[in-house]
């Protein structure tokens, strides 16, 4: 009885380890939390992939090329790297006032002339 009882233990404490460490790749949902380093280098491996991102708002600030979409599209940065963003902004913002102000991104990763960016469906 003690031996099965150790065995079960076991299991259950085996299949607690896999879920945790399924879950710092995947978010609940299958979404995808890579920074946007990763993004940037490995941009085929996360196309079609929702993914949340976090960082500063940096507006319409220059140096990061031409928006992929549209002229409204904006720039989420963080220390791994730069990104832009379309589809939508966050509620209030100033594209030029409200730089370095924190959000987060959540959005599908897609590509444009070998670029990619994030379509938005959620911004805090």
């Amino acid at each position: 009885m003690r031996k099965s009882l150790k065995l079960a233990s076991f299991g259950i404490a085996f299949w607690l380890v896999m879920a945790m460490v399924g879950c710092t790749k995947t978010g609940v949902f299958g979404e995808k939390n890579p920074d946007i380093g990763n993004i940037l280098a490995e941009s085929a491996t996360y196309e079609g992939q929702t993914v949340t991102l976090k960082g500063e708002y940096r507006g319409w600030e220059a140096g990061y090329g031409s928006p992929p979409v549209t002229r409204s599209d904006w720039v989420l940065k963080n220390s791994t790297g730069a990104i832009y963003v379309t589809g939508k902004s966050p509620s209030g913002f100033d594209p030029v006032n409200d730089i370095g102000k924190q959000v987060s991104v959540t959005g599908t990763v897609k590509i444009k002339d070998g670029k990619p960016y994030i379509e938005a469906a959620i911004v805090k």
